[in-house]
């Protein structure tokens, strides 16, 4: 093994156990990816170990690779910003990977891709659901492959906070021709109708439960031929049909725009609220760029 390393080798190797990704660690560190491929065989060479191996999960650390990084990315955090009058890439960088629901991906993607300020201007978004795994969701905000998880609650972890999103209220959504539904809509009226049903993801340790975002009085009178969980094929379902299903009120503006539906407001179920969580790592807490995420999150409790 040689005893020298280059430093950018270094920045190198922590950006790859962060990504997983030869293209997005490049992108992160300004670098072609022919560069980091050629960094990586260097870093191969040099520890006479695989570093990255390649999975049907994408790269993954070796046990080696996971000991280098956690011995030099702090280091590298407190001695670049002294050398280069800048922080680091790996600690302020420009590329974020968020895990989302199909729902609020369509609705932040949408926010992020619109907004002209210049705390985002030149930062890039990647979405993914990843996982609906607790253990599996902690870990990989732990070992940053995620930047900010939006979902359900996770456990209770000294490392990550929880931000709350109540969303208040729902609304019915039907296809803008509906030929019974106007007005206010009410329980017996819907136990009429074709009922879509909105059930939250699921892991393996609870694929036999069901898990409705809403439940109230009456809710087993509906007719529930169907259930998803994803709003955007809720909505496309309801627009080409007669129908029906719940959405939160805090969506309706933003996805009445894309289908052919109206919504109505019920008595249905009105005290009902849909909670939902951003859980960031607590090191991220002032990152401009995550506190910018957080606020459009936020708006959708108003």
């Amino acid at each position: 093994m040689n005893r020298k390393l280059d430093l950018n080798l270094l920045r190198v190797l922590c950006a790859l156990v962060e990504n997983k990704n030869v293209t997005e660690t490049g992108i992160r560190l300004g670098m072609g990816v022919s560069s980091v491929s050629y960094a990586l065989n260097k870093l191969r060479d040099h520890y006479s170990d695989p570093i990255m191996i390649r999975t049907k999960n994408g790269m993954q650390p070796t046990g080696l690779a996971l000991d280098l990084y956690n011995h030099f990315s702090p280091a590298l955090n407190l001695i670049e910003p002294a050398s280069t009058g800048r922080k680091l890439p790996l600690h302020d960088k420009s590329f974020f990977r968020i895990r989302a629901n199909p729902t609020i991906e369509n609705w932040l993607a949408s926010k992020l891709m619109n907004d002209d300020g210049t705390v985002i201007q030149n930062a890039v978004f990647e979405f993914n659901n990843f996982s609906n795994d607790g253990e599996a969701r902690i870990e990989a905000l732990r070992r940053k492959q995620i930047d900010i998880d939006i979902g359900t609650s996770l456990a209770v972890d000294s490392s990550i906070i929880q931000y709350q999103l109540i969303l208040k209220n729902v609304h019915v959504a039907c296809q803008v021709n509906h030929p019974r539904l106007h007005g206010k809509v009410t329980l017996e009226m819907l136990k009429k109708e074709k009922f879509i049903a909105y059930v939250l993801p699921k892991d393996s340790s609870d694929i036999e439960l069901e898990k409705y975002i809403f439940y109230f009085d009456g809710i087993t009178s509906l007719s529930r031929k169907v259930r998803v969980s994803s709003l955007a094929t809720m909505l496309m379902l309801v627009s080409h049909s007669d129908a029906v299903c719940f959405m939160p009120a805090s969506l309706v503006d933003y996805y009445s725009k894309f289908y052919n539906i109206k919504t109505l407001e019920t008595d249905v179920g009105n005290e009902q609220t849909f909670v939902i969580y951003a859980n960031i790592l607590k090191s991220a807490k002032d990152n401009p760029i995550i506190k910018n995420i957080i606020s459009h999150l936020m708006t959708l409790a108003e």
